[in-house]
Parts: C-alpha cells; structure tokens; sequence
C-alpha cells in the first residue's frame, strides 16, 4: 500500500459526496494517502425533528479531516471556476446528488469516475440497494466506472460482488457494500492513471431497468402480493421510506417480516402461535416489528393485540 500511495502523489483528486457512506469512502481514501485536494458536497440542510441546520456527512469528515470543502447545490459559474482552481487530474463522485453536465466532466485532467453500488449494468439510477432487495437476489455489487453524460453509462473500471443474506435491509447491504466498495475505489485510486484510464464498455442489451428511488406511496404493502414479493419490500423499504400499511386511519410501519406456510384467507390478519400472520397471494408473512403512528416499535403480536379482535381485513 505505502508503494501504490507513494506513486500516486502527485495524482490530484477532488471529491464529490454527500451522504454518511460518501463519507465513509472519502475518509478510507485519505486513510490510504490519496491525494485530495478539494471536496464538492452538498449545502448544509436542516435534519432531524428538531430541523437543526446540519452539514452534510462528507461535509463534516473533509472539515474534521482539514481538507478544503465547497457547499453547493448546484454546478453554477463560481463552482465551475473553483474546481478549475484545484488542478486536479481526478474527479471521483460517491453519491453527490446532481448529475454533471459535460462542462463539469472536462475539468479534471482524467475526467471523473463514480462508485456505484450495482454490478452495472444492472440497476443504474439512484436506489439499486433498495431495488436489488425488491427482487429478492441472492448477490448483487459495486461498480467503478467513469462518468459520462448518461445515468450509470459509462464504461467499468472495475467490479466486485457482494453476498445478500436473507437478514439484511437496505441499512445492512448498504453498509456492507460501502465497504467494499470504498475499498474497491481505493486501489483504482491508488493505482494510478493506468488504473483509471483501463476501462471495458458496458455490455449492451442487457438490463436497464431504472433503480428509481422508492416513494412513500410506493412503499405502501398491498397483501394481495405474494408474500415473497411483500417480505422483499420490507427489506428494501427499511430504513426509508419504511413499508406501512393502514387500520382505522392510522399509519402502521412495518420494519421486520418473513414468509410462512400458515395457510390463512388473503389480506386476513390473525395471531398464530404467537405471531401475526397475514394471508397474501401466495404463502402468509408475518409480521414481526412494526411501529403504529406516535408510538414505540413492537412487535406485531402485540400490536394487534391492543386492538381486541381475533381477525382483521387489511387493505
């Protein structure tokens, strides 16, 4: 690693992110003795109930790390100058949150190159974590691939697969694949200009369906699904937008859930052997957490036992 970091010196990098795992790369890339002389995020924004203006993840490594930081929302006259100002040979994004015009690609030397977090060409767009979770596969990954002016196009630098356990959630696979692919983005980066610039095309004609990002609409569970397809929208949905559902006008989250054999009447809930249980199109799912408007998370027995009924119609 010491060999790789010291010829790489002199390779310039700005760096364009925004969330916690952006940040989580943009440190493992100072970590290793990448070269970053300027950070592009996002402008601080307010988070939380409490609506606390906020900087974003990356904002607050690059300031704890001492790197030179630029807040902007947008890839105005002034940005477009400042990142010329830096000289850099690289640009890598991480989920910085605009797509750059052609103007913004030019600027560094080598171009920019982006960690995405599918096995492109699978899943391009902006949620492929959720998505891959949707359909339920047993493996997906993370791509280096270098930018052009197309949605997760351009040509793959390099890959590496990541294993779906049966227990993640978009929380957990998301968390897993940062690191893999942070460390995957770290020896492109370490490697050299050689690195960046030995790229393979996309294949075409494969899948090109959009990982649009899910919205709280989308996220609503309808049990006249099969309950694979239901139990796979927990997973993705959690930890936003959450899955939910509705009883007597009132939101119930739902944020953990499996498939059982239980043969019970479609969109029926009950309680069996302790669990609640809700027939679906195919196979039953239970529910094993979930959180009512205003209240604590529980499980789903307990929910439903609050309500003093043996069965219930959910739509």
């Amino acid at each position: 690693m010491e060999m790789l970091s010291s010829m790489t010196q002199e390779l310039r990098i700005v760096f364009a992110g925004t969330p916690e795992n952006s940040a989580t790369t943009l440190s493992e890339l100072h970590t290793s003795g990448a070269n970053v002389v300027g950070v592009l995020t996002r402008e601080d924004a307010k988070v939380g109930k409490a609506k606390d203006v906020s900087a974003s993840p990356v904002g607050k490594v690059a300031e704890q790390l001492g790197l030179v930081v630029r807040k902007t929302n947008s890839m105005d006259a002034e940005t477009l100058e400042w990142l010329k100002s830096l000289d850099a040979d690289l640009g890598v994004v991480v989920a910085y949150g605009t797509i750059f015009r052609a103007d913004v690609l030019e600027i560094p030397r080598l171009g920019w190159i982006n960690l995405h977090y599918s096995l492109l060409p699978e899943l391009p767009g902006p949620a492929p974590v959720q998505h891959a979770l949707l359909r339920g596969l047993a493996a997906t990954g993370v791509t280096v691939f270098r930018l052009d002016e197309g949605i997760d196009t351009g040509p793959i630098i390099s890959q590496c697969q990541v294993a779906i356990e049966r227990s993640d959630n978009a929380a957990t696979l998301l968390g897993k694949m940062t690191g893999e692919g942070s460390r995957l983005l770290r020896d492109v980066v370490l490697n050299g200009e050689s690195s960046v610039l030995s790229t393979v095309a996309q294949p075409s004609g494969e899948d090109t369906f959009s990982a649009f990002k899910p919205s709280r609409a989308f996220a609503r569970l309808d049990f006249n699904s099969t309950a694979e397809s239901l139990a796979n929208k927990v997973r993705a949905m959690n930890p936003e937008p959450m899955a939910w559902f509705e009883v007597n006008g009132i939101n119930i989250r739902v944020l953990s859930a499996k498939v059982v054999d239980e043969a019970t009447a479609l969109s029926q809930a009950q309680i069996l052997q302790r669990d609640l249980v809700v027939g679906c199109q195919e196979g039953s799912l239970v529910l094993e957490l979930v959180q009512p408007a205003g209240k604590n998370v529980m499980s789903g027995a307990d929910w439903f036992r609050g309500l003093r009924v043996e069965k219930l119609e959910l739509s």
